[in-house]
């Protein structure tokens, strides 16, 4: 659903996004903390993928309560010693449902380097890439901004205009099916 600002939300998302809202980043001591438009998750996340020493980590934290997001927390699912090929492959697979859906978040990690992007509730991005430039270079070339505040969808909930998260399907899968399909390859749900 494109919004006449340009700022796309992703088909798990229903939110009144405030006037001028748009693909932006912060640094922090770590890295970049960002809000990025629905097209540019994908390609962000394939991009930051390249940039990870092997061996990588997929991980994908879905509700507990599946009805209610809000209520019982989040299980955690691992995939560990991933090639750079396999971590793109489960992208290309698997990519369009972990960033149109509302309700999970996902991220890639190295297991030598701990550098992290972790895709968040509401569009948000955490990128721990303490080498800022290479980061930087992948958010300002994707025409993700630079600002020294970052407004996210959070700030303009109320009880008028409340956010919504929606677990979606795309070809007859949804994000639950994610960690079945691939427990054969060694994924694995973390202990509480």
């Amino acid at each position: 659903m494109m919004n006449e600002n340009d700022f796309t939300l992703i088909a798990g998302v229903e939110v009144e996004l405030p006037e001028g809202f748009e693909s932006a980043y912060e640094e922090n001591e770590d890295g970049f903390e960002a809000v990025v438009s629905a097209e540019k998750i994908k390609p962000l996340v394939n991009s930051f993928i390249g940039l990870l020493e092997e061996p990588v980590f997929f991980f994908l934290e879905l509700p507990k309560n599946i009805d209610d997001e809000q209520d019982g927390g989040y299980d955690i699912y691992y995939l560990d010693n991933c090639t750079l090929p396999v971590a793109k492959a489960i992208m290309k697979r698997y990519g369009d449902l972990l960033v149109q859906d509302g309700i999970s978040r996902f991220g890639f990690g190295s297991h030598t380097s701990n550098y992290e992007v972790y895709v968040m509730d509401y569009q948000q991005i955490s990128l721990y890439y303490p080498e800022k430039k290479k980061a930087q270079a992948l958010l300002d070339g994707l025409g993700v901004k630079k600002t020294d505040k970052l407004k996210t969808m959070w700030e303009g909930f109320s009880e008028e205009t409340p956010g919504m998260s929606i677990r979606i399907e795309l070809n007859n899968e949804n994000v639950f099916d994610i960690p079945e399909n691939l427990r054969s390859e060694g994924m694995y749900k973390a202990q509480d």
